[in-house]
This record gives structure tokens, sequence and C-alpha cells, in this order.
């Protein structure tokens, strides 16, 4: 996961993403979506997770709330979802495919083309615990979605929540 991680980061920083980019994904829970999660962070971008349930109107909505540079997807919900909307998000400047073997464009790349080319290696820059990580958008349901904030804080102690959950004994719960 780190080397992995940090390649994903790598192609983040080569495409000149950085602090508090947006980078969206759309794809169910493949091994990519928690490698680009962990490298999105990393690279001290923003991770905003949408799910691939979504219609395109869903999607647009919160792509276009969210200031959207960067969409990690598969080419099917690509194609199906995403292809149709394009000319509406002209803030969107990649579009990286997990399942593809070749580039189609400049803005429509294979990522794993690129994590080929990539170092695996990544110093993460200092980073503050108020820094956005996440943005996660509300449901929609009784109007436009909201965009909802997460800093790294917020990333830390889950981490540590969690890891001091599991240091406990089940007696000790």
């Amino acid at each position: 996961m780190k080397k992995e991680s940090s390649k994903f980061a790598n192609v983040l920083q080569a495409l000149g993403l950085g602090k508090e980019d947006r980078v969206f994904t759309l794809c169910t829970r493949l091994p990519e979506l928690y490698i680009a999660a962990m490298g999105i962070l990393k690279n001290r971008s923003v991770l905003c997770p949408l799910f691939s349930q979504f219609g395109p109107e869903p999607i647009i909505q919160r792509m276009s709330r969210g200031d959207a540079k960067v969409l990690l997807t598969t080419q099917r919900l690509f194609d199906k979802k995403v292809r149709p909307l394009l000319d509406q998000l002209p803030q969107l400047q990649y579009i990286l495919l997990i399942d593809a073997a070749e580039d189609e464009s400049d803005k429509i790349r294979s990522l794993p083309a690129l994590m080929n080319k990539a170092s695996d290696s990544f110093d993460i820059p200092p980073t503050d615990m108020e820094d956005m990580s996440v943005l996660h958008f509300t449901s929609g349901t009784t109007g436009m979605p909201k965009g909802v904030v997460h800093v790294h804080k917020a990333a830390y102690t889950h981490w540590s929540s969690g890891k001091y959950a599991l240091d406990l004994h089940p007696d000790d719960i």
C-alpha cells in the first residue's frame, strides 16, 4: 500500500496537482480506490468520493460544486455516466481510467500506464491538521447536495481511536 499510494501521489504531482486540488473517485471498492485515497492524502490533495450508483445528474452536481480537477473511474462508468457531461465540466483537467491500457487523449489517461512510470517513493510535505483532506457531499434529498469538509486532524483522530481500540483486550471493552 505504501509503495502503490506513493506512486499515485507522484502521478498527481506529475500532472501538476497539489494542495487542496480536488480529486473525485467514481468506482466500486477496487484496490485502486484505496491506493488513490492514500495517495491523494499524501499529496495534500482533497479526496472527493462519489458513489458508483449515482446517475449523471448527481455526478455533475457534485463535481461542479466541488471544483473537480481529476476524476478516477473505470472505462465503463466513464462512458456511461461522465463522457456525455464533459462539456459541462470545464474545470476537469484529467480523467484517470483504472482499466485502460493506453491514454485516449491528453485529458483521458490510462492509470496503469501512469503508475508504471511513477516512483514508489514519496516524501509527504508538511501538513497542517486543519488542511482539508476530504470533501464529502450530503445526499441532496432535501435540495442541492452540500459539501462537507473533513480536515487531516479528523483522519488522524480516526486512526488513533482505531489503534487504541485494537490495543484493547475484548474484556476491556
